[in-house]
């Protein structure tokens, strides 16, 4: 497959669908420098930002940007399936039980800036952690397309059933 350098050919090859090697094929041909993403990328210092740049009811496509130490809530995919890259930085990702309202860690990976992973909902409730010492980006392909997704909310021990939204919206046509 072709490398993908900018965003407008990510929404191009998105709308051909995943192709014979499926998101994964398409993640790993996508080389997006700085520059090409330096328009997409929004950073907040209380927490993680969610940049959508495709959208369909198949598939949609989010850059996460992540200040040094930001972590996620654990939640999962509400029986979605989630392809991502890490184009920046390097992320832990942790994997929970819930066991009687309180999460037991299972096991974490780490993945450094390049690195590749797929998550579904037969890996459990899991988070996302900034683990590098500067910014980090992260390129997710979500399909079906997540519209809502348990949250664990840490301050009442309860799951909660939450929309999923972005913080800033970037999807145009191909």
């Amino acid at each position: 497959m072709e490398t993908i350098k900018s965003v407008e050919r990510l929404r191009y090859n998105l709308t051909l669908g995943p192709g014979y090697g499926g998101y994964s094929e398409l993640l790993k041909a996508v080389d997006l420098d700085k520059e090409a993403l330096q328009p997409f990328l929004h950073f907040d210092p209380h927490s993680y930002q969610r940049v959508r740049l495709y959208d369909t009811n198949v598939v949609e496509a989010v850059l996460t940007c992540w200040e040094p130490g930001q972590i996620g809530q654990i939640h999962d995919f509400h029986n979605s399936l989630g392809w991502f890259k890490v184009l920046q930085g390097a992320i832990e990702i942790e994997h929970f039980n819930l066991e009687k309202g309180e999460p037991k860690l299972r096991f974490s990976y780490d993945y450094p800036g390049g690195s590749q992973g797929f998550l579904n909902d037969d890996l459990g409730f899991h988070r996302f952690k900034n683990t590098s010492q500067g910014r980090t980006v992260i390129l997710h392909f979500y399909a079906d397309k997540i519209r809502h997704w348990e949250v664990y909310n840490e301050a009442s021990h309860k799951i909660e059933d939450r929309q999923a939204s972005v913080h800033f919206n970037y999807d145009q046509p191909a």
